[in-house]
């Protein structure tokens, strides 16, 4: 006999629906499985032969032939077990238990029910990773009914039009597998989306609010602006000048995600299997810290078997990363790719995975190897030194950093003063209708214009135009850069609520871009 099951598996980003297709025929008894497998999947057979057993059922000595199609795409991952025991057991024809279904005949197929779940030895349903984004593909491909395991019941209530039943066990499964082909549905297992609870429902600051932070106007005005136009920011100044403490403090003033952002950065959780049972879709935006001894794999994705990397992870949100120049030039020119281009691709010999990869990028340095540059009483460094640890960033990488900002010491008057600093609600209100004015306008954030949008919505008054040219005359930054200076005086005109970017705007995006130039300047000044 012969039974097919509809499946899904993905592949980076991306998911594809997989036919389970199961012979029982006479012959040496063999279970067999083909169609390009990775190592846990060939090993399901054992898992679903002895979760068969465990469950009361029993597997006559016949051929079992099992093969999942499309055989030229690799498979991997332990989600095919349930549609692989659900395939043998009605494909070997009715049980001693009665269900008022015909069973299949010759052939017997049914491409309206998707089943994913993997198989424990004692027959219970066990959750698996990436079951969000095999759902979403089915449902748009018209598939009306799931089958999942109870463990990943939140993803399954996100979908609009999918009815998804969650199992516990192989019999349970069965069981809402044949009422499904009857036309009826169990109800008591149809995940109800008033049931799943949100992954992180509440903007959870952990205390850490700008008005914290003393001083450092300029660092507090970049960063607003950085989240309002999503650019990349630097930040450099001597240790424990506050750096961190500012970088910390910015998912405080980022916007709530749209539903779009929240689905993709759910399906990314779904993917590194981080949504426990009751967890929906995620609500906060990520904000994601790496230590520079991080592997490049681990940074941008990749592995025998691609994952997603941190800069994945980070997705709609921040990538943080301290100490800066300490990650070394290597990895950190691995970044150019997915900071122009919103994505990573990882190709390997006979398949390529793509990631998203659309991040804030926020960095830290100090100016120089002992880090108090240029404080002649405590920084001995030379002009080499501080040369060689610059040059740790290279300038393609540099060219695609929007703001760099100095964070310098705090004086003692800024430290006695009583006056409270703005509060993070308040920056926020601020960030948001500057966000709602570029959507309004071009349903894009400043920062992922193109060269014709640009065109189209940086339109410079008289004078902001004037001294554009002048800096353009310099002649000393790549065109890039200049095209970033007039997308930064588009995100400051925003703030402000003006269609016209003035010369104030382009002039104050002219100094926050510039930062780093200062810290080149002085330290020629030491070969002198």
């Amino acid at each position: 006999m012969y039974q097919t099951i509809l499946s899904g598996a993905y592949h980076g980003m991306e998911s594809y629906l997989v036919s389970v297709e199961v012979d029982v025929s006479d012959g040496l008894p063999c279970m067999e499985m083909i169609g390009y497998l990775a190592s846990e999947v060939k090993e399901s057979r054992e898992r679903v032969r002895v979760g068969i057993k465990n469950s009361g059922y029993k597997i006559p000595p016949k051929r079992i032939t099992i093969s999942l199609s499309p055989a030229d795409i690799r498979k991997d991952g332990s989600g095919f077990d349930l549609a692989v025991a659900l395939g043998i057991l009605r494909a070997l024809g009715p049980r001693e238990e009665k269900c008022d279904v015909e069973m299949c005949g010759n052939r017997g197929k049914s491409p309206d029910i998707l089943v994913l779940g993997e198989l424990g030895l004692d027959g219970t349903v066990k959750p698996v990773r990436g079951v969000l984004p095999i759902l979403v593909k089915a449902e748009e491909e018209g598939v009306k009914y799931c089958i999942v395991p109870k463990g990943n019941a939140g993803e399954a209530s996100v979908l609009k039009r999918m009815k998804c039943i969650c199992v516990e066990d192989l019999k349970r499964a069965l069981l809402n597998y044949d009422s499904l082909q009857k036309g009826s549905l169990i109800d008591e297992y149809v995940v109800k989306t008033s049931e799943a609870v949100s992954a992180r429902e509440k903007r959870t600051t952990h205390g850490k609010d700008f008005s914290q932070v003393i001083g450092q106007d300029q660092a507090k005005r970049a960063s607003e602006i950085a989240v309002a136009g999503f650019h990349n920011l630097l930040l450099f100044g001597p240790p424990g000048s506050g750096k961190t403490m500012i970088a910390e403090r910015l998912p405080g003033i980022m916007p709530d995600m749209t539903y779009e952002e929240r689905l993709e950065v759910t399906m990314i959780r779904s993917i590194i299997g981080e949504l426990r049972e009751k967890e929906t879709l995620v609500t906060e935006r990520p904000f994601e810290t790496a230590h520079h001894l991080i592997t490049p794999q681990a940074l941008v994705g990749g592995g025998n078997v691609p994952r997603p990397g941190m800069v994945t992870r980070a997705h709609n949100g921040i990538l943080f990363l301290d100490e800066f120049p300490e990650f070394g030039r290597e990895k950190l020119d691995l970044l150019r790719q997915p900071l122009e281009a919103g994505e990573i691709r990882i190709a390997r010999k006979n398949y390529t995975c793509n990631y998203k990869a659309g991040f804030m990028l926020v960095a830290a340095m100090n100016p120089c190897p002992c880090g108090y540059f240029p404080d002649r009483r405590k920084c001995n460094c030379r002009a080499s030194d501080i040369n060689r640890y610059l040059r740790r960033i290279s300038g393609p990488l540099m060219d695609r950093i929007d703001l760099s900002v100095e964070v310098g010491k705090v004086s003692l008057e800024q430290l006695q003063t009583k006056q409270k600093a703005e509060q993070s609600p308040a920056i926020r209100r601020r960030v948001e209708a500057a966000r709602r004015f570029q959507q309004d306008r071009q349903r894009k954030l400043n920062a992922n214009l193109t060269k014709e949008e640009m065109e189209e919505v940086c339109r410079l008054s008289a004078e902001a135009e004037k001294l554009f040219h002048f800096v353009l005359k310099k002649g000393d930054k790549s065109m890039r850069c200049y095209d970033r200076l007039r997308k930064i005086s588009r995100t400051i005109a925003d703030l402000e609520q003006s269609e016209l970017i003035r010369e104030e705007h382009m002039a104050e995006a002219i100094v926050l871009n510039s930062g780093m130039d200062v810290v080149r300047e002085k330290k020629g000044e030491l070969y002198e």
